[in-house]
């Protein structure tokens, strides 16, 4: 399945903080529910790091007290998407899909928007990344590589994907990512042995996403 609608936009927005990629979100919902737009995906990473939970979230997962976050400089977000305990550092990537989205279509479209990502690494990086329902998000050698977590309200879609590029992965170590104790997660620049231009990741991405459309 492909979750992307004819004509649908996509925008590097680069380095971005994370209340502002949420006002960013908003606004294009607006716009999709008023038939101003077809849709738009964001691609951007998030700085400064931030640590959010998804709205059924366990705040046990966060392994830290509050004033240690913020000692090592990530903020603390509580958001209206799906899933758990995660993490956005600069160098990942993370790409927000705010896009109509049909009724009772949750699985198909979350599987959609991971499969876009899976079918881009295997081609542009020879990678190959596994889906996985029982642990939503695309994993490699047994370890995380991408996170999924949306929120489909009103039938558009917002939030999307995170996918680890070249980030320090510091702030897995401060909870258990998706709430799996011990959860290990990997990079692309590990999965490499060379370190991945986030940027430049970003916009090869973005070609796969337009090409995507272009071929609907």
């Amino acid at each position: 399945m492909n979750p992307l609608p004819p004509g649908t936009d996509v925008r590097i927005l680069g380095p971005l903080d994370y209340d502002t990629s949420l006002a960013i979100q908003e606004k294009e919902r607006e716009r999709v529910l008023s038939g101003g737009s077809p849709g738009t995906v964001f691609l951007l990473e998030h700085t400064p790091p931030v640590i959010t939970l998804g709205r059924r979230a366990d705040e046990s997962n966060i392994l830290a007290d509050e004033k240690t976050l913020i000692l090592k400089g990530y903020r603390l977000r509580h958001t209206g998407r799906g899933g758990d305990v995660t993490v956005h550092e600069p160098g990942q990537a993370v790409a927000y899909f705010v896009v109509p989205v049909a009724p009772k279509t949750a699985a198909p479209f979350v599987k959609g928007i991971l499969g876009l990502m899976g079918l881009f690494l295997l081609e542009e990086y020879g990678i190959d990344a596994l889906y996985d329902a029982k642990r939503p998000g695309l994993w490699a050698r047994d370890a995380k590589l991408c996170a999924v977590g949306v929120d489909l309200t009103g039938g558009v879609s917002t939030h999307g994907i995170a996918i680890n590029v070249s980030n320090s992965m510091e702030g897995f170590s401060l909870v258990a990512p998706c709430g799996i104790a011990g959860g290990t997660v990997t990079s692309l620049s590990v999965l490499l042995g060379r370190t991945v231009d986030s940027a430049a990741f970003m916009d090869k991405f973005a070609r796969h996403l337009r090409n995507s459309v272009n071929e609907r």
